[in-house]
């Protein structure tokens, strides 16, 4: 999502110095400057952004199939993990901070 805020500032606004007493005296000529209104802009990109958000909405947190499929191979015994794939998890696992080593 990409948002843009285009700024514009009059050319002839002029900064109030600060005095040695710590307040602000305007200088001659000075200009007040309005505030403007806030505007953004949404890109096209909002509407995928908004449709993948549906879809993911659809996909359920647990995918009850492939838990049982997996759950009757290790059942079965015919679940093998290789070294490599187990050396992998516990890595990213260490790495994301979710084992600790005690």
């Amino acid at each position: 999502m990409r948002i843009d805020a285009p700024l514009s500032f009059p050319e002839n606004v002029q900064s109030t110095k600060t005095a040695r007493t710590g307040t602000s005296a305007p200088q001659k000529n000075s200009v007040p400057v309005e505030s403007g209104r806030d505007e953004a802009q949404l890109s096209v990109a909002n509407a995928t952004v908004q449709q993948l958000k549906a879809n993911l909405s659809q996909v359920p947190e647990v995918r009850q199939d492939r838990v049982d499929a997996l759950r009757q191979a290790v059942n079965s015994g015919s679940y093998q993990v290789s070294d490599q794939q187990l050396s992998d998890a516990i890595g990213s696992d260490l790495t994301a901070g979710q084992l600790r080593l005690t």
